[in-house]
């Protein structure tokens, strides 16, 4: 009860505008989110944008890890970007239900190559964890788990806290400072094939960086799964 009333205030304080067409209510409301079909983006490689295969190329997989990547839609989007930051940043979970609905419609396109895949997620370190009250990149994880019908578990953890990929540029996130970052959960047994989840990728270092420490323990195919993708 205490709870919802609390809600009822924020709500009245703070009221939600459909980021589409302004209508209180909701971040997206419901007719904007039926209509709501965006472009698929290019099939290309991750890293370098080469146009073809949605596969890390070979020049790509020279120095990287991942040997691919689905991912829902490009960070340009202006409304993904809308709903991605009220959800990350200011901890709005009204979101998710646009998230999930869209993922679903999606999910022919961003089916990973057929493999017996177990699905995790790149983790945030926990002093972020307790500043958002969440981890957005297992939300990503469990509902990917979900809809592919995959075991879900988390294999890494983050042992160091990192400056956030968007306030950094692309020079400063090759030049090895996600070295050491990540190490496996205790007990934990990597499976061949693993489904790496995050809710937008951008150079694609820190999630490569986690990639990378699951191949050195076993794994042979990393294959990422974001939201969405940003310019690299």
């Amino acid at each position: 009860m205490e709870s919802r009333l609390r809600d009822l205030a924020v709500e009245a304080l703070f009221p939600r505008f459909c980021v589409a067409c302004r209508r209180e209510g909701a971040l997206m409301c419901q007719a904007c989110l039926d209509q709501w079909t965006p472009v698929p983006p290019q099939v290309s490689c991750a890293f370098c944008g080469r146009v073809g295969s949605p596969r890390t190329c070979a020049e790509c997989r020279e120095d990287r890890y991942l040997d691919g990547l689905s991912y829902f839609v490009p960070y340009g989007n202006a409304l993904i970007k809308d709903l991605i930051k009220s959800w990350k940043f200011h901890g709005d979970r009204s979101v998710e239900e646009v998230f999930v609905k869209s993922l679903r419609r999606a999910t022919p396109r961003m089916s990973p190559p057929l493999a017996p895949y177990w699905v995790t997620h790149v983790p945030l370190h926990e002093s972020r964890l307790r500043s958002r009250g969440f981890d957005q990149a297992q939300q990503v994880a469990t509902w990917a788990g979900e809809l592919f019908g995959l075991p879900v578990e988390t294999l890494v953890r983050r042992k160091q806290k990192t400056i956030q990929q968007s306030q950094t540029s692309h020079e400063q996130r090759r030049v090895g400072e996600m070295d050491h970052v990540f190490e496996l959960m205790p007990g934990i047994v990597v499976p061949d094939h693993v489904l790496l989840c995050d809710d937008v990728f951008t150079s694609g270092t820190t999630m490569d960086a986690a990639a990378r420490l699951l191949k050195e323990n076993g794994a042979k195919t990393i294959w990422g799964f974001t939201l969405a993708k940003g310019s690299s």
